[in-house]
């Protein structure tokens, strides 16, 4: 939520549609919130009046705030998505390989940013081609309960947004468990 103004707030409230029964987001007494603890106590407290300091407001404040404060999540989101897309485009324009798969994840509950997966299928030399060239160290570690696959991966970040390339590959024959 590093982009978050005031008027930028502003603007996305006044685009979106307020639900009915609430109290109009612009006669709300308290700021807008700007920092994903708010975001989400504002949230709560819609669904849990005694959660925290609104305990004594009305049910339609409780809903504006909760209302308008995910209209402030989604923006924040729309930000850290077009971040990652910003990073991907940088790593995709520099990168020695290239990935079969490029997934960029924001969930709603993350508080530490969209992530960045590169899926390099059955292909651990690219990833360590990828991981050298980023400068981040590759782990190898057994995949499953029978320890016939190996994950391979490489995790790192760039301009802040975490990523890590990896593949699944066999085993070699003397690290499979009998």
């Amino acid at each position: 939520m590093q982009n978050l103004t005031q008027s930028r707030i502003a603007a996305a409230l006044a685009a979106a549609q307020q639900p009915e029964g609430e109290r109009p987001w612009r006669l709300l007494l308290t700021k807008a919130p700007t920092t994903y603890a708010e975001v989400q106590s504002r949230i709560m407290c819609a669904e849990d009046p005694t959660f925290t300091r609104f305990s004594d407001a009305d049910e339609a404040t409780l809903h504006a705030e909760a209302s308008r404060a995910r209209v402030i999540n989604d923006l924040a989101r729309r930000d850290a998505y077009t971040a990652a897309l910003s990073a991907s485009e940088q790593m995709i324009s520099t990168t020695p390989v290239m990935p079969t798969t490029i997934m960029i994840r924001m969930p709603e509950w993350a508080r530490t940013g969209p992530s960045i997966q590169w899926c390099f299928h059955r292909d651990a030399t690219a990833v360590h081609a990828f991981a050298q060239h980023f400068g981040v160290p590759v782990v190898a570690s057994p995949h499953g309960d029978e320890g016939t696959t190996t994950h391979v991966s490489a995790v790192g970040a760039v301009d802040g947004i975490q990523f890590e390339a990896y593949t699944l590959v066999d085993a070699a024959p003397e690290q499979v468990t009998a």
